[in-house]
């Protein structure tokens, strides 16, 4: 029987790949183990640590993110309920500009968190296809939580509820320049400085 090739730090693998056998190594991260062996499970750089005899696989493949805690999302609202607007999730903001989600997923904004002060309606600070920059406020049950508190956060970019033209600003109003009518929205300070292709 051929001796299998262990690999070397950096090397590239592929899933299904050997690495190496359990007494050299600890499964770590995108590794299996399978009768003593050790396999990649994912495509990526393999990563040997020495200090804690571990071999892993880190993924190259820039895999879309999924909103964590504090990440700060682009969204577009489908819904707006008494309580709650209804958005889907469209990216991520980055250091490096914005980056896919890894599923469309759905998120909420609940009435207490669209602004500091008293909401008397949400359909006052919402309407259907708005397009919201918001935080990630909890993500650990369906549907992910935001807030529009905050400067920054609110809604970006927001067409006329009578002729579908893109709203323009006048300082907390959005007016119509097509039709002439008057919106509020929960406004955030980027009001159509965003440019992202959705």
């Amino acid at each position: 029987m051929d001796k299998k090739k262990s690999v070397k730090n950096g090397d590239f693998v592929l899933p299904g790949d050997y690495l190496g056998i359990i007494e050299e190594f600890l499964p770590g991260e995108g590794v299996i183990e399978e009768n003593g062996e050790l396999y990649a499970t994912r495509a990526g750089k393999v990563k040997v640590n020495l200090e804690r005899m571990e071999i892993s696989v880190e993924a190259v493949t820039d895999t879309p993110p999924v909103p964590k805690v504090g990440d700060v999302v682009i969204a577009k609202v489908i819904e707006v309920k008494p309580q709650a607007a209804i958005v889907q999730l469209l990216k991520i903001e980055g250091r490096n500009g914005y980056r896919e989600i890894a599923a469309s997923k759905l998120a909420g904004i609940h009435i207490s968190q669209v602004k500091d002060g008293y909401v008397d309606e949400m359909s006052r600070e919402f309407k259907v296809s708005d397009i919201v920059r918001a935080k990630v406020i909890a993500n650990e049950k369906s549907p992910i939580q935001l807030t529009t508190k905050g400067q920054g956060l609110g809604v970006v970019f927001a067409l006329c509820s009578t002729c579908r033209a893109p709203l323009v600003r006048k300082g907390s109003q959005l007016i119509c320049p097509k039709c002439g009518n008057s919106e509020t929205r929960k406004l955030s300070s980027m009001y159509r400085k965003i440019k992202i292709e959705i």
